[in-house]
């Protein structure tokens, strides 16, 4: 028998778990006679517990060496280190210090993988060029003990939020001035709601409405070239009601017909706004999509077939 839980207590739980669904069961059953524990004969032999207890561990130990690398992120070189830790006879100060050390490990790995993002707010670029780690950390070490720090707290909040307002007005200088420019450039059609367009290739068939199903494939770019999403790339269209996207789109999917093939180019207001959408597309984005519209699914009453 192979057993999957890695801890003995969520073995202990499920089989809690099963026994009280087992007691249910025998309790819809009242009309079959219990019968005294003493007159069973269990099959198989009973064995002591220290050899049940090596077994359960041996049975175990694989899922553990398992979760301590996938789930845990423990380097495979050092699986020993973790089960010497497991069995360890630390005081009780010695494991609070051991604690607190893993802590700061784990707070270094969120550093790191944060700071980026920070970067991208704060300058517009998602590296780390931008944020410095070690003075972040040097600030970061000297606030949380309370003493070293050279600005208060709420003057380096000062600092900070100044500095990503100052680049969020940047950002959306730069996005405005994408869109006055292409707005001028040949074959590009500009809609009352700001909307931009280019069509490469004009359609012929059904346009969709709110309700309808439409089937796409899409490419979304930032002004900087950075690709945020793509069907294409995946390999896979991507089928939607022109109600269920954002109001950039759905004034293209109401007015281009199927076959058509353009690019969009979709104000802030008209895509994610001021707040943007997560890490990948900042607030005051425009949006750059090609987009192929390959089939409007339009009812069956709709169709050309149904009206003959």
């Amino acid at each position: 028998m192979q057993l999957k839980s890695l801890l003995i207590i969520a073995l202990a739980t499920t089989t809690a778990m099963g026994a009280m669904a087992d007691k249910k069961k025998s309790a819809k059953k009242s009309a079959k006679k219990v019968v005294p524990a003493a007159t069973l004969t269990p099959a198989g032999k009973a064995v002591d517990g220290k050899t049940f207890s090596y077994a359960l561990g041996v049975a175990q130990g694989p899922s553990l060496k398992e979760y301590l690398v996938s789930q845990l992120g423990v380097d495979s070189a050092y699986v020993s280190d973790a089960l010497a830790a497991m069995t360890s006879n630390l005081t009780p100060a010695e494991r609070k210090k051991a604690e607190a050390v893993a802590a700061g490990l784990r707070i270094a790995d969120m550093n790191k993988r944060n700071l980026p993002y920070i970067s991208q707010q704060a300058a517009g670029k998602g590296d780390t060029t931008y944020v410095d780690l070690h003075s972040f950390e040097a600030g970061l070490i000297a606030s949380a003990l309370g003493k070293g720090q050279t600005i208060t707290p709420d003057s380096a909040m000062k600092i900070v939020d100044g500095q990503i307002n100052y680049q969020k007005a940047l950002y959306k200088q730069a996005n405005e001035a994408y869109l006055a420019t292409n707005g001028k450039l040949k074959g590009v059609t500009t809609t009352k709601s700001g909307l931009q367009y280019r069509i490469l290739t004009k359609g012929n068939g059904p346009i969709a409405t709110d309700s309808t199903e439409v089937e796409v494939d899409y490419e979304g770019s930032l002004i900087d070239g950075t690709i945020f999403d793509s069907s294409i790339k995946r390999g896979k269209s991507a089928t939607f009601r022109p109600s269920q996207v954002i109001a950039g789109w759905r004034e293209a999917l109401t007015t281009f017909p199927e076959g058509t093939v353009a690019e969009l180019y979709i104000p802030s207001a008209l895509g994610y706004g001021e707040r943007g959408q997560g890490a990948a597309i900042p607030g005051n984005s425009t949006l750059i999509f090609h987009i192929e519209i390959h089939k409007v699914k339009l009812p069956a009453a709709a169709t050309p077939a149904a009206k003959k």
